[in-house]
C-alpha cells in the first residue's frame, strides 16, 4: 500500500457555510486549483432552482468541498489509516467533476445524445483521457491537471474511480462511504440544498449518524440499533427535497425549456454543451436560432411555460400508462410532441411532454435504496424490515405525475383542450 506523501504547514482553509472551516493540505490543496475543479465554481448545484428558491445560487464546488470534508470526517470516525482517509476524501473532492452546466438539468440530453452520463466523463477526466478545455483556453492555464496531481503524489486514479462508482473496492466500505444508500454524497447536498434554498426539510444530524456507523465484519458499513431513527430522519430528509425542491413543477418545467432549446440543436451543427459553464452555455444559445433566443430571453425574465396538462399514475388507465411509459423513449416522445403542434398549429419547440420516471432513477440510482445494515446484539438485519418508516419512504412515488404537458402561455388553453384526446391517440 503506497502512503500519501505528507507535506507538513502547507495548507489551505476555505470557509464553507455548512460545514464551518475546510482545511485542504497536501494533494487536495492542490486538486483544488486544478482546471477541472476551479470550473465548479461557474456551475450551479440545483441548475434552475433559483427561479424558485432565489438563495439557490450555490455551486458544484461548494458540494465538492462538502462531500470532501465528510468523506474525510467519516474516515476519521470509522478509524481507517492514512491511506484510506486521503483516498475517500480524493475521491469526495473529485465525484463531480465531469458535470455539465446546470448540473443535472442536461444529464438526459448527454446520455441520450452521447451515450454517456457526468460520471463517465468524471472517470475520463480523473484518468486523463478527457480534459475541460476549448481549443483557445489551453494558453491561459499553467496548472497541472488533475491525473498530473494524482501521478505526483502516487495516488491510483483507477481507485479513486472505483470508490465514486460505487464498485470494485477491495473493501467494500470505501465504495460505500461514497456511493450507498446513505453517502457524503447525498448527506450534504440535502443538507446544503436545505440550507440554500429555505426549505425545513435538510436538518440532519451527522454527528449522531457517525456515532451509530460502523464496519462489520472488517469489509461493509453498517449501523447500530440506535442510529435506527437518524437514518429514517435522512430517508425522509431525501424524499422531502426530492418531492418539494428537485422536481418542483416550476423548477422542473424551466428545466424542460433549457433542455428542448438544446435538443432542437441536434443534427444541425456541434455544439459540446458539456463543457461549458452556466453563462458560456447562456450565452451561446442566443446566438443560435430564434427559438434558443427566446427560451433564454424567457428564463432569464422568468416568463416560463405554463402546465396544460398534467396526470398521476393513479389517475390512468392501465393502458394509458403504457403508452406514456413508451413516451419514455426519446425518439417517440418528440413525435408525440410535433403531432400535438401539428394539430394544434403550434410553432416546433413549443409543447414539451414529460414523463419523468426513467430520467429521475438514471439521475439518482440511489434514491430507492435502502439497504442499510442494523447490528443488534451481533445479529444483522436489513432497516426495512424493522422500519415500518422506511418501508413507508420506499412506497413514496417521486415526482407526483406520470406525464405532463407544457406549453406557452399563450397556447395553454387550446393544449388543455385536447391534450388527453391527443397524447392517447
Amino acid at each position: 500500500m503506497v502512503m500519501l506523501e505528507s507535506m507538513a504547514g502547507k495548507h489551505k482553509v476555505i470557509r464553507d457555510s455548512i460545514h464551518g472551516d475546510i482545511k485542504l493540505s497536501a494533494v487536495f490543496s492542490e486538486l483544488i486549483e486544478t482546471p477541472e475543479l476551479q470550473r465548479l465554481y461557474n456551475i450551479k448545484q440545483l441548475g434552475l432552482a433559483h427561479l424558485v428558491f432565489p438563495g439557490a445560487h450555490h455551486t458544484r464546488l461548494e458540494h465538492s468541498l462538502g462531500a470532501y470534508h465528510l468523506a474525510y470526517k467519516t474516515a476519521d470516525a470509522l478509524g481507517l489509516d492514512t491511506y484510506e482517509k486521503e483516498l475517500v476524501g480524493i475521491a469526495g473532492l473529485l465525484h463531480d467533476v465531469g458535470h455539465g452546466p446546470f448540473s443535472h438539468t442536461l444529464e438526459s440530453i448527454l446520455r441520450t445524445t452521447f451515450g454517456v452520463d457526468h460520471v463517465d466523463l468524471t472517470e475520463q477526466l480523473i484518468l486523463g483521457k478527457y480534459d475541460v478545455f476549448f481549443p483557445d483556453e489551453k494558453d491561459f492555464t499553467s496548472v497541472d491537471c488533475i491525473s498530473d496531481v494524482l501521478e505526483n503524489y502516487d495516488v491510483d486514479p483507477v481507485e479513486v474511480v472505483k470508490i465514486i462508482r460505487g464498485n470494485g473496492c477491495k473493501k467494500r466500505y470505501l465504495c460505500q462511504i461514497l456511493n450507498s444508500a446513505i453517502d457524503v454524497d447525498q448527506l450534504d447536498y440535502i443538507i446544503r440544498d436545505g440550507y440554500y434554498t429555505g426549505v425545513a426539510y435538510g436538518t440532519i444530524d451527522i454527528e449522531r449518524y457517525l456515532n451509530t456507523l460502523m464496519i462489520k465484519d472488517g469489509n461493509y458499513l453498517a449501523i447500530s440499533k440506535k442510529g435506527i431513527s437518524v437514518v429514517e430522519s435522512i430517508f425522509m430528509a431525501r424524499l422531502l427535497m426530492y418531492s418539494s425542491v428537485y422536481f418542483h413543477k416550476t423548477v422542473r418545467i424551466a428545466e424542460l425549456m433549457l433542455s428542448k432549446a438544446i435538443e432542437l440543436l441536434y443534427g444541425k451543427e456541434p455544439f459540446d454543451f458539456f463543457k461549458m459553464t452556466d453563462s458560456e452555455l447562456i450565452n451561446d444559445l442566443k446566438r443560435f436560432g430564434a427559438f434558443q433566443n427566446k427560451i433564454v430571453t424567457c428564463l432569464k425574465y422568468r416568463k416560463l411555460f405554463k402546465q396544460a396538462y398534467v396526470a398521476s399514475s393513479g389517475e390512468l388507465q392501465r393502458n394509458q400508462i403504457e403508452k406514456i411509459k413508451a413516451l419514455e423513449n426519446r425518439e417517440a416522445r418528440f413525435e408525440k410532441e410535433h403531432i400535438i403542434e401539428e394539430s394544434l398549429n403550434i410553432p416546433r419547440g413549443h409543447v414539451i411532454i414529460d414523463v419523468p420516471r426513467m430520467e429521475i432513477h438514471q439521475a439518482e440510482p440511489r434514491l430507492d435504496l435502502t439497504d442499510i445494515n442494523v447490528i443488534d446484539k451481533d445479529e444483522s438485519r436489513q432497516i426495512d424490515t424493522i422500519s415500518p418508516i422506511t418501508m413507508a419512504i420506499k412506497t413514496r412515488s417521486i415526482p407526483d405525475w406520470i406525464v405532463m404537458i407544457i406549453t406557452d402561455e399563450r397556447y395553454r388553453d387550446l393544449v388543455a383542450k385536447q391534450a388527453e384526446d391527443l397524447l392517447f391517440s
